[in-house]
């Protein structure tokens, strides 16, 4: 397999199972706020590049913050599927470099904060 079918068989490995999480129960409650959906495009932003890189570490990981963080809601599971989609295909594109574990993982920590503490109030 090439490169971009391996890339692309890995989104859909993980994209798809958090959008199966995130969008079936539609929970009414309080609109999204544009804080929020940054936040989660943050992330989201983020995991386009963890799938990039091949940081399934990562990967995991920002799934599983979506998921004890987030509401179910259908535009924010298509929201970050989406914004997944455009962040990989743009880093990709740009073949830029692959940030380190370490520096990735503290970026992945400021915006696991953003999104608590949009998710809180």
């Amino acid at each position: 397999m090439k490169h971009r079918d391996i890339s692309m068989y890995m989104m859909s490995k993980v994209i798809l199972p958090l959008a199966l999480i995130l969008l079936p129960a539609v929970v009414r409650s309080a609109p999204v706020t544009q804080v929020q959906m940054d936040a989660v495009g943050r992330l989201a932003d983020y995991n386009g590049v963890a799938l990039a890189c091949r940081q399934f570490d990562e990967v995991k990981r920002i799934k599983q913050i979506l998921i004890d963080n987030l509401p179910k809601r259908r535009e924010l599971g298509q929201l970050f599927e989406d914004r997944t989609n455009e962040s990989f295909v743009a880093f990709t594109g740009a073949r830029k470099p692959c940030p380190s574990p370490a520096e990735f993982a503290e970026h992945v920590d400021e915006a696991a904060a953003a999104l608590r503490q949009s998710f809180a109030q």
